[in-house]
């Protein structure tokens, strides 16, 4: 399963309220990043709240009504 494409639906599905960040882990700057959220594997997703808080880590391919849950769940309501 192809990551991009899911992503790239999930973003064009969500405009507003969220901000979709991809990072490529072999570029040696990332890797702050990597380590923030523990990410070990790739693909990964990291969903984050309002507050810049974890709520969701994927690893591995994802199916994107997974991700549209997590991503529905840390939206404010009505959005």
């Amino acid at each position: 399963m192809q990551m991009q494409p899911i992503v790239d639906g999930l973003e064009a599905e969500f405009t507003e309220g969220i901000v979709f960040q991809r990072l490529d882990a072999a570029v040696p700057d990332n890797e702050r990043m990597q380590l923030q959220f523990g990410v070990r594997g790739h693909p990964s997703v990291v969903i984050l709240d309002e507050n810049g808080q974890v709520a969701s880590v994927f690893v591995g391919p994802q199916d994107a009504a997974v991700l549209r849950e997590a991503i529905t769940a840390v939206l404010p309501a009505g959005q």
